[in-house]
């Protein structure tokens, strides 16, 4: 993937209840990969999602350690495993897409800069067809 196809979707503000980040996932998952991920009608939002979140994301996938482009990458964010973005590589490095509550925006990430920033990997995740 070529990040002008990526770029539309950074900045994309953040909204604990209509676009968290899981809600972002579904739609980079929609509108890059033609993917239909549905989440959990009346699953838990805000920290009560949060921590739901880890559990929920572990079935939609496969964990592999050769992520590919529009894998899932599950996270921890402020030692609570529950925040999830989209993989990417680009610039011959991995990347991470994702919607941020602290910056109030999606946001790129290199993979190597999340501990630093506060959101180490749990895992990648290939998507179950």
């Amino acid at each position: 993937m070529r990040p002008a196809e990526i770029e539309h979707l950074v900045g994309v503000p953040y909204c604990a209840e209509t676009l968290d980040c899981a809600d972002f996932v579904v739609l980079v998952q929609r509108e890059l990969f033609g993917r239909d991920v549905v989440v959990p009608n009346g699953r838990p939002r805000g920290v009560r999602g949060q921590l739901a979140l880890g559990e929920l994301s572990r079935a939609y996938g496969t964990r592999t350690e050769r992520p590919q482009d529009g894998d899932l990458v599950l996270m921890f964010e402020d030692g609570v495993l529950g925040h999830v973005g989209v993989y990417f590589f680009l610039a011959h490095e991995g990347w991470v897409l994702h919607s941020c509550e602290k910056i109030g925006v999606s946001v790129f990430h290199r993979v190597r800069e999340l501990p630093d920033w506060g959101a180490p990997i749990e895992g990648f995740y290939r998507w179950r067809d």
